[in-house]
């Protein structure tokens, strides 16, 4: 299958970048739903998304860079050529969650909560964004199966969390069932 989404002259959009900016909506107007649901300023939670937007792919590109240093050893310029193909999806989540606990502070509202409010975008944008790989097969190749299973996987972790966050009163829910979907992400792309 092509690598692009849509052509036309010398516009080019790539299937990533299409995935992309459908899961960045979506997850979008999620948080925005959210921010109702947990009793917050809907323009400050649209804030934050956008901040950990940002961070998140800094931090995806950054957490490749340290994954990968023998691949820059000879260029180091080579860091600031941005591709999706050099994004690491552990770097995006470990930068996401520090750059929380500092917006946490700034605008008084609990990482918990916050945490909460973005993590379903999160999952969604993920089951959504996974279909990228079966139309663009430079990126990673996975059969149908395992991308629906990685799919189907994202929105469990989404159904579990709107289930036993609200059930379980444990600030650590959020953290545990994200590790469990990250390991299990990458332990399904290893095999």
């Amino acid at each position: 299958m092509k690598p692009f989404f849509f052509t036309y002259k010398n516009i080019s959009i790539t299937w990533f970048i299409f995935f992309a900016m459908v899961s960045a909506t979506l997850g979008y107007i999620l948080a925005s739903i959210l921010a109702v649901e947990y009793e917050e300023e809907k323009n400050k939670i649209q804030d934050v998304y956008m901040i950990l937007l940002i961070v998140g792919f800094v931090g995806a590109r950054l957490g490749y860079a340290l994954i990968h240093p023998n691949l820059y050893k000879d260029n180091i310029y080579l860091l600031f050529k941005i591709s999706h193909y050099n994004l690491s999806l552990i770097g995006g989540i470990l930068s996401s969650l520090l750059a929380l606990t500092f917006i946490s502070k700034r605008y008084n509202i609990k990482v918990e909560k916050l945490l909460n409010i973005f993590i379903i975008p999160f999952y969604f944008s993920m089951a959504l964004g996974i279909w990228v790989v079966k139309f663009n097969r430079l990126i990673l190749s996975l059969d149908h199966i395992k991308i629906l299973g990685l799919s189907l996987m994202f929105l469990l972790s989404a159904l579990l969390q709107l289930i036993l966050s609200k059930r379980l009163n444990n600030k650590y829910i959020s953290i545990i069932i994200l590790g469990i979907a990250i390991i299990l992400y990458y332990i399904i792309v290893r095999y």
